[in-house]
């Protein structure tokens, strides 16, 4: 199965899971194109997650508020 998610603006993160939902609803408010997220197959159970921005704006201030 193929799943189409842009790969060139890539976070990963490391984080609770309940911290999960503040952030998803930050890209909700503020992200003006699409975003993806999922957990990192690669890092810690629960703990680990991969954000794809389609657009470097919303890449960019996403970086920006987390720092």
């Amino acid at each position: 199965m193929s799943i189409s998610i842009p790969t060139a603006h890539k976070i990963e993160l490391s984080m609770p899971w309940g911290q999960l939902k503040d952030i998803v609803e930050w890209c909700d408010r503020n992200c003006t194109g699409d975003y993806r997220y999922m957990e990192d197959p690669n890092g810690e159970m629960y703990n680990s997650w991969v954000f794809f921005f389609e657009n470097e704006r919303d890449y960019v201030a996403f970086l920006m508020w987390k720092k």
